[in-house]
């Protein structure tokens, strides 16, 4: 693998490098090695200052700012999980130019002046101009030799991107056609059913078992809540914003006049059973966030589309407990529901141990790409391996769980793409198989160089 670097560690066309790099966030902060302030993070010998790990995090979220305009809220944040990105880019970044220093790969002065004067904001009349790159610098408070060292290790991390990913996309011919025979044929699957509801006759569940699990959980035996929400619709035409209206109403604490002096209209959505304000405002995900909000209190703008939504809740009526005698009876019936699908699952674990795949049922012919099998379901996204059955990988290893019910799957037959189909999308196809694989090792390749690495993160210090 050294070798291969070393033999490619240069001459890479820096318009190829041009593409990876993103100019429009070099002002959002930039993440370049430097030590000050606290530590929040070590990776390897390397130390991650608090302020490293803001710039990145900063240029997330610019990042983030901008896909998302308006709409970018605490839900979308918390999603996005900027925090985590933020904290792998960096450990990226580290490995990648660790690498990058063992096989002597650099950025020449050429390939950075040439990087440099291709980035419009430096430009007048179409030409770089010095002045102008001293000017926009300066603006921005970036001293000129941490610009040029930050973009520098930009450059030479994008290089040993498209390294790595060059070094992993080493396919033959006769690999790309299995690949494509993989993803454009068809399979027949037999399989074997093990469904819960005929297992149930086998379960035996002790009354004692039943009173004590009760016990336990009895207070969450109850009716539904009864909720009384109102709330404001803020828009584009509204007279104030979103997150100045959610300050002022913590202050006010009083929706009602707050949209008479806002001019807002205010709907009372009047008592409710819970499971209908979750269908009614199902499109704001209310589940996430309602329970936790008491009498009196106000909740985070919610936006959807153009609108937000501030909701006070003004009563909460708990649920009355369930009579005691149709609770015992509920947690009955589930417990012995349970145990009928530990059951069903544990006979077909036993059947795939044996290797006793035998029956009648098929599949009949389906594509390796599909996502349903006729007559039973949706496949599960971590189950998509029974697609991948052959000849000689002729068992799926563990049970499959569709629609309540336990499946074995067993490779049947296969039915190869059709040579002219083949002829006719075998470049195209070359071209997004090696793309693919191409990211797929650098993700592999990442992950083993992570795993060779000591880091250690304080995400309390963050």
């Amino acid at each position: 693998m050294l070798k291969f670097m070393r033999k490619y560690a240069t001459g890479y066309m820096v318009k190829a490098i041009f593409g990876l790099i993103i100019v429009v966030f070099i002002f959002w902060g930039v993440g370049s090695f430097r030590g000050g302030d606290k530590t929040v993070a070590r990776i390897g010998s390397h130390e991650v200052s608090l302020i490293e790990y803001q710039e990145e995090y900063n240029r997330l979220l610019g990042t983030a700012r901008m896909l998302y305009k308006d709409r970018l809220d605490e839900t979308i944040l918390r999603e996005l999980k900027l925090k985590e990105k933020a904290m792998d880019a960096i450990i990226d970044r580290y490995i990648l130019l660790k690498r990058a220093k063992e096989v002597g790969m650099t950025i020449s002065d050429k390939e950075f002046t040439e990087y440099l004067h291709n980035i419009e904001m430096f430009k007048r009349d179409g030409q770089f101009n010095k002045r102008m790159y001293e000017e926009v610098l300066k603006r921005n408070g970036m001293d000129s030799k941490q610009f040029e060292q930050t973009e520098k290790n930009e450059l030479l991390t994008a290089k040993m991107i498209s390294l790595i990913k060059d070094t992993g996309a080493l396919l033959s011919d006769r690999d790309i056609w299995a690949l494509y025979s993989r993803e454009r044929g068809k399979i027949n699957l037999g399989y074997m059913e093990y469904d819960p509801a005929s297992f149930r006759n086998k379960v035996k569940i002790d009354d004692q078992d039943v009173l004590n699990t009760y016990e336990k959980e009895k207070d969450a035996h109850k009716g539904e809540n009864v909720y009384r929400l109102k709330y404001i619709t803020i828009d584009a035409k509204s007279p104030v914003k979103d997150d100045v209206a959610y300050v002022e109403l913590l202050k006010l604490k009083d929706l009602e006049a707050y949209g008479k002096e806002n001019r807002l209209p205010v709907v009372d959505f009047g008592p409710t059973a819970e499971s209908e304000v979750m269908k009614k405002f199902k499109g704001l995900k209310i589940e996430e966030w309602l329970k936790g909000l008491k009498k009196g209190e106000i909740s985070l703008p919610v936006r959807s589309d153009s609108k937000s939504f501030i909701f006070q809740v003004m009563d909460v009526i708990e649920g009355k407990p369930v009579d005691k005698t149709l609770a015992l009876k509920e947690v009955r019936e589930r417990m012995i529901t349970e145990k009928a699908r530990d059951v069903a699952r544990k006979a077909c674990e036993g059947a795939i141990d044996k290797k006793s795949a035998d029956s009648k049922n098929d599949t009949g012919f389906i594509s390796r790409n599909s996502a349903n099998i006729p007559k039973l379901g949706t496949i599960p996204k971590e189950d998509a391996g029974i697609l991948a059955l052959s000849r000689d990988n002729r068992t799926y290893r563990k049970p499959v769980d569709i629609g309540g019910k336990y499946y074995l799957f067993y490779y049947r037959d296969e039915s190869l793409p059709a040579k002219e189909q083949w002829e006719k999308e075998k470049e195209a196809y070359k071209r997004y198989i090696v793309t693919r694989e191409k990211n797929d090792f650098l993700k592999s390749f990442m992950e083993t160089l992570r795993k060779k690495e000591k880091i250690k993160i304080d995400w309390q210090a963050i």
